[in-house]
């Protein structure tokens, strides 16, 4: 599955859930595997963002205890800063490592920044920038204060596919209750599930 923000909107909009109570059983499991498959699309693309976080806050603690910002010290401390409890002074994201799905396919013809803009864009919160990404640039040659911007604007895409991630969350439980409240009724088949 590609996810667009179009999908996601339709996904996310109250008007998916829209006759969970008489919809076929396969229907059902059709909208809440969309959701799910899109969940572990915003899930990955969440753990990127987290990832460029924990990127940041390690050169801006290095740089507040009085460190010299330097690009190989950096790369070299990368996988004890993405793997570990978080850079000096930052808060621990105990987060497993992140993974794409295997049966979710972004797009070939798809960048992880263009689907983060589009996305981000869906909930209105894009920006002219590929947004989310830090898109190659060499932190060592920012300035502090841009470290603290990049860093914001990182906080604000991990906070909106938060928000998306919730409300897919939601649909699925609906969408689930729906499914086994058709069971129980006697109204689906328990015998189709082993089939």
């Amino acid at each position: 599955m590609s996810l667009t923000g179009t999908d996601l909107n339709e996904l996310c909009s109250p008007s998916f859930l829209d006759g969970v109570d008489v919809a076929p059983v396969t229907e059902l499991r059709a909208r809440r595997e969309a959701c799910q498959r899109a969940e572990g699309v915003l899930s990955y693309l969440r753990r990127v963002v987290q990832g460029e976080m924990d990127l940041l806050l390690a050169e801006l603690a290095l740089r507040r205890h009085g460190g010299e910002s330097n690009v190989g010290r950096l790369v070299e401390e990368l996988p004890t800063i993405l793997a570990s409890a978080g850079p000096l002074g930052a808060e621990p994201n105990h987060l497993p490592p992140a993974s794409l799905p295997s049966e979710t396919v972004v797009a070939d013809d798809v960048s992880l920044e263009d689907l983060l803009a589009e996305v981000l864009s869906a909930d209105g919160d894009g920006d002219a920038r590929p947004a989310g990404l830090l898109s190659g640039a060499n932190l060592c040659a920012l300035e502090v204060a841009e470290l603290d911007a990049e860093l914001e604007r990182l906080r604000r895409a991990e906070t909106t596919l938060s928000r998306r991630r919730r409300i897919l969350h939601d649909q699925i439980d609906v969408i689930q209750a729906a499914i086994v409240d058709r069971y129980k009724s006697g109204a689906a088949d328990p015998d189709s599930l082993l089939a």
